[in-house]
């Protein structure tokens, strides 16, 4: 459900029986040139949709800007904000929807960028961040252990989600060693590697088989997440 397409009347009535929103996190981020500037946008949408119908919780309009590599700068569409941007627009706007009556708020992010999750964890007691994408690929993928950009895993994420919009002709492979990648990673150094196409992994491997096992596993993982108890920790970052 979403609280976009709602009136406030029809909100109000809402909050008599769910109490929880999820908010969508999403970031302006390039993925290679066979994804759309908007896969993270629309992976966390899509997933929070779904979320949404298993729980009964609205789905709150979403954050489309996040915090982005350094290194992307160079790449013609990714742009940032600071986590510090971040995470008070997070304070800002959830402190008006806890006063109108919402209890619980679920930031869902498909953004791994550390610097990012940092800005959306432990800002207030009754908001948790949901990592849909920290699951087991071992068993899934052929060619990768792991998750990495606008790879095998997220591109089957994709050909399962949005196939329409996945440009597999264009698919380039330039895989490189996290050991390599770390300092790009946590924004120690600011030029493109060499041969960085924007990707990492190999999503020549991807297909929308391994997308459905994927989504469906990250849903196990939400439906978990969010029937956990919420800390105790004392007011707001």
């Amino acid at each position: 459900m979403l609280m976009a397409e709602m009136t406030f009347e029809e909100v109000k009535v809402h909050l008599n029986h769910n109490r929880q929103l999820i908010v969508p996190v999403g970031t302006c981020e390039q993925h290679g040139p066979h994804l759309p500037l908007n896969n993270d946008i629309l992976c966390a949408e899509i997933l929070a949709n779904k979320l949404s119908e298993k729980t009964g919780a609205l789905v709150a309009p979403t954050i489309n800007y996040g915090v982005n590599l350094p290194c992307d700068k160079f790449l013609a569409d990714t742009t940032t904000i600071s986590e510090i941007t971040l995470r008070e627009t997070v304070l800002s706007i959830t402190s008006w929807w806890r006063e109108q009556g919402f209890s619980q708020f679920f930031l869902l992010t498909y953004h791994g960028d550390p610097f990012h999750i940092k800005a959306l964890s432990y800002l207030c007691k009754d908001i948790r961040l949901l990592e849909p994408y920290e699951i087991e690929y071992a068993d899934i993928l052929e060619k990768q252990a792991t998750i990495k950009h606008a790879c095998e895993a997220e591109t089957s994420l994709a050909l399962f989600l949005y196939p329409e919009k996945v440009r597999r002709e264009r698919i380039t492979e330039s895989d490189i060693p996290f050991a390599v990648f770390e300092d790009y990673l946590f924004h120690k150094k600011t030029i493109p590697p060499a041969r960085y196409t924007g990707n990492l992994g190999f999503p020549s491997a991807a297909t929308a088989e391994k997308g459905e096992i994927i989504f469906e596993r990250m849903m196990e993982k939400l439906l978990h997440d969010v029937s956990i108890p919420f800390e105790q920790h004392n007011g707001c970052r």
